[in-house]
């Protein structure tokens, strides 16, 4: 998963800052209560936007679900914020309420970003990672790629190699985020979501 210095370092890339840019003026003027929130903890909340969206899946957040993106947001968080004062907890709670409105936006712009920073040789793997098990694939993917997918699909400090498992609608959910930022056809990805057992 991303730290807060990696966050940091991926704002510094010119195309992700124009990105991040243009879509955080945007917030600020619409979301009254967080006009006052710093870029790079505007990106962080938008990072975070695919796993606010896998713990909306049932229709409500629970608490275990709540605790986990909490965790997720401090990581980014840039300074020594408590949990309800940090800008980037203050923003995944506005998202839950209003997921429907940002995130079409969010989704592409993340898109967008992958785009900017994942080379074309990892994106391009279609057929390659099929043929290797998980730890394999991982070994010859991007660093990038599997930070964001460390940080988009898995709580924080779950190994990207390991079995898990998900509710059928949890998985369905996964794999349409996947389609949303263009991941299904990379064949790194594939191998990721194979890691899921459905119950």
């Amino acid at each position: 998963m991303l730290t807060e210095n990696e966050v940091g370092q991926l704002l510094e890339v010119p195309e992700v800052r124009e990105i991040v840019g243009q879509l955080h003026h945007l917030f600020v003027i619409e979301e009254n209560e967080l006009n006052d929130i710093s870029m790079h903890d505007f990106f962080a909340g938008v990072l975070l936007a695919p796993s606010v969206a896998l713990a909306q899946v049932d229709g409500s957040t629970s608490l275990f679900e709540e605790l986990s993106l909490n965790k997720k947001a401090r990581r980014f968080s840039r300074g020594g914020f408590f949990l309800r004062h940090d800008p980037v907890v203050r923003m995944t709670i506005l998202l839950q309420s209003r997921f429907q409105y940002w995130e079409l936006r969010f989704f592409q712009a993340l898109n967008r970003i992958l785009k900017a920073v994942v080379p074309e040789t990892s994106a391009s793997n279609h057929e390659t990672a099929e043929d290797h098990d998980q730890f394999r694939v991982v070994m010859n993917t991007s660093y990038i790629l599997i930070r964001l997918l460390e940080t988009f699909f898995l709580p924080e400090g779950e190994e990207i190699t390991r079995t898990r498992r998900v509710s059928r609608i949890e998985f369905g959910r996964i794999q349409q985020i996947g389609e949303q930022l263009q991941l299904s056809g990379i064949g790194s990805f594939k191998k990721f979501i194979n890691t899921f057992e459905v119950k």
